[in-house]
């Protein structure tokens, strides 16, 4: 089906030939996605405010009301009640108090897929209970017929994602809910991937908690948070009167004033949007193809969100491919930010049954929705080369 399961008008063929000016091509987003004018603007200005947002006097009730909007506007993307949006520092720490938090809060078994971001399965990990694994398939879906088998034992917490950080699938979030439901378990759902590019609302209707993260739709790094429906909340993580004593602290109110103007603005434009980060995907996956005819898209079979191109290229070291195309100007990865270093093979790779090898030989591309004509002519022009600079 390909990436978000529909056809798009082709975006326009970038030609090889790279102008002059150009420099660098930023196809990382998934990492981290550049600063949307607009949280740039509200961060900028939200820095002149003076106060803290729980202070009774003037300057703190200023701060507060900075909070409360940027919570309304969050609200909106999400299609959910503002009272229902926690704040926190991140995606990572969101999903930490979601499955630590939640599964000390219901008890019972935890079940995380085999695919989940480091920040679910470590929590999972840390928790010293039970935790079940639902595998995937071959395409990085998670095996519905085995979580099925899986779950009708129980468990308190099921921790899944909407889209998977590594390949943009989707995953299925309809049927995860009702098995869930059948076992009797709180749903997690990590959105983190899946803002900005779909719409939310049949997500949050079926969860418990979801987590959100600031800097993957162009906030800036600080922001996070947990959507909690009422009557589902998670035991806290850091005691405090702030976020209804779920999660305690100062508000970090620069960092959150951007995440609720970027909320708005992505929630206004969500169609045009994803319509813009689809071209561009497509436009990845043609140059891929046509510098590597026997390159395979990781997930290609299966619906994806617009944005992410996980490719494996036969007989290429992933590592080399990487530093070739960065010192060409082009920034890729190899998959979640917070393992990049490591450059060990993927778990969600290796889950999806790949092996060490194949795993290593795989990047990720992930564009949004201003990448330009210009980047993606930068990528035409150094791909071929660097591929030949890594062939093993």
């Amino acid at each position: 089906m390909g990436c978000g399961g529909q056809r798009a008008r082709p975006h326009a063929r970038v030609r090889a030939r790279v102008p002059r000016t150009m420099k660098r091509a930023y196809l990382d987003w998934a990492a981290s996605a550049p600063v949307h004018p607009a949280a740039r603007a509200a961060a900028i200005e939200a820095l002149e405010v003076l106060g803290n947002a729980s202070s009774p006097h003037a300057e703190g009730r200023r701060a507060r009301d900075w909070v409360e909007r940027a919570r309304e506007q969050v609200a909106r993307l999400c299609r959910c009640s503002p009272r229902e949006v926690i704040f926190t520092a991140s995606g990572s720490e969101a999903n930490a108090l979601a499955v630590i938090g939640g599964s000390r809060a219901v008890g019972g078994r935890v079940a995380v897929s085999a695919i989940d971001h480091p920040s679910v399965l470590l929590a999972a990990r840390s928790l010293g209970t039970e935790v079940l694994t639902l595998p995937c398939t071959p395409e990085g879906t998670i095996d519905l017929e085995r979580a099925e088998a899986i779950l009708a034992e129980g468990a308190g917490l099921v921790a899944v994602q909407v889209a998977n950080n590594e390949t943009g699938v989707l995953q299925p979030v309809r049927e995860i809910a009702a098995l869930a439901a059948r076992a009797g378990a709180r749903l997690h759902l990590d959105a983190v991937q899946a803002a900005g590019k779909i719409d939310l609302g049949f997500a949050v209707e079926r969860a418990h908690t979801l987590s959100l993260s600031a800097h993957k739709i162009g906030g800036i790094a600080g922001a996070g948070a947990l959507v909690v429906r009422r009557g589902s909340e998670p035991d806290p993580a850091i005691p405090g009167h702030q976020e209804r004593g779920l999660r305690g602290g100062t508000h970090a109110l620069v960092a959150i004033a951007a995440f609720g103007a970027v909320a708005e603005a992505v929630e206004r434009e969500l169609s045009a949007r994803r319509e813009r980060i689809l071209r561009a995907t497509k436009e990845v996956e043609r140059i891929v193809r046509e510098a590597a005819p026997d390159a395979v898209i990781n997930g290609g079979g299966a619906e994806r969100v617009p944005g992410i191109v996980n490719v494996r290229f036969p007989g290429v070291d992933g590592e080399t491919l990487l530093l070739a195309l960065d010192l060409a100007g082009v920034a890729a990865s190899h998959g979640a930010a917070c393992s990049t270093g490591a450059m060990e093979p993927s778990h969600v790779l290796r889950a999806m049954g790949l092996d060490p090898a194949e795993a290593r030989s795989c990047i990720r591309f992930s564009v949004g929705e201003s990448t330009t004509d210009e980047e993606l002519a930068l990528l035409a022009s150094a791909l071929e080369p660097a591929l030949r600079s890594a062939r093993l």
